[in-house]
């Protein structure tokens, strides 16, 4: 169990809030969607996980595992003033807009590299690979609840719609803009250094925009473009990790 650490600012009050650290929610990774996974795939494969998930538990989640998060909160007329019509929810009547950047900290991607250059630890490193993407992605979820409720209790709006900038071959500029205008190297450590991507590697962003009317969003795990397929060395292991994440 880790306490997520959340450095939120707003500039809807008067005055606004400048960058403050946040007790997150507490936030412990859920490891029953790869049991049930690899016991699908038969006892040889699930002896991995059984010998993994001790390690993770006493081990590896205390010391590697880093739940960081910043939340700008910015009225409408400020995110189109410096993201133009880069960030777009289509027809959604929104108000306010969260930008979201999340990260599990680059301690796990590290142990996962050194792990599957070693003969003999490709399943454990690959395995905590898979259980950083699970950790992300649980904490979306934890994190858009956290937004969720306080945007409703201080505001009275609702979650209406969001935009993921990573999945829509997002020019390098709305990248820098994230980390510019979030600060979030000097909080969260997360820079954009390459297209499309944030570093560390197990780190994600949104824009969440909020109106007068909720919507469901959808929790699907959009999967890699392009797909390698059976040249992948996920599938080969134990099928993609994406499949896991969505059989939530």
């Amino acid at each position: 169990m880790k306490k997520t650490r959340i450095f939120y600012s707003s500039d809807i009050q008067d005055p606004p809030i400048g960058i403050t650290e946040l007790e997150g929610p507490d936030i412990s990774v859920s490891l029953s969607v790869l049991i049930e996974h690899y016991k699908k795939l038969g006892e040889k494969n699930l002896k991995y996980v059984e010998k993994f998930i001790p390690i993770w538990e006493k081990e590896w989640e205390p010391e590697l595992f880093d739940p960081r998060a910043r939340i700008v909160l910015r009225g409408n007329e400020n995110i189109k003033r410096i993201f133009g019509k880069e960030v777009n929810y289509g027809d959604v009547d929104t108000s306010i807009t969260a930008i979201m950047v999340w990260t599990v900290g680059e301690e796990i991607e590290k142990k996962s590299s050194k792990l599957m250059s070693l003969r003999g630890d490709l399943m454990s490193g690959f395995l905590l690979d898979v259980v950083g993407s699970i950790a992300l992605y649980d904490m979306h979820r934890i994190l858009l609840d956290w937004i969720s409720d306080k945007v409703e209790r201080d505001f009275s709006k609702f979650v209406s719609a969001e935009f993921y900038p990573g999945f829509k071959n997002a020019p390098q500029s709305i990248m820098d803009k994230i980390e510019n205008e979030g600060k979030t190297e000097e909080t969260i450590g997360v820079t954009a250094r390459d297209k499309s991507m944030l570093r560390p590697r197990k780190t994600q962003c949104s824009f969440v925009g909020f109106g007068s009317e909720k919507v469901q969003l959808s929790q699907f795990v959009s999967p890699c473009d392009p797909c390698s397929g059976k040249k992948c060395l996920y599938y080969q292991l134990g099928g993609c990790h994406m499949d896991v994440l969505n059989s939530y």
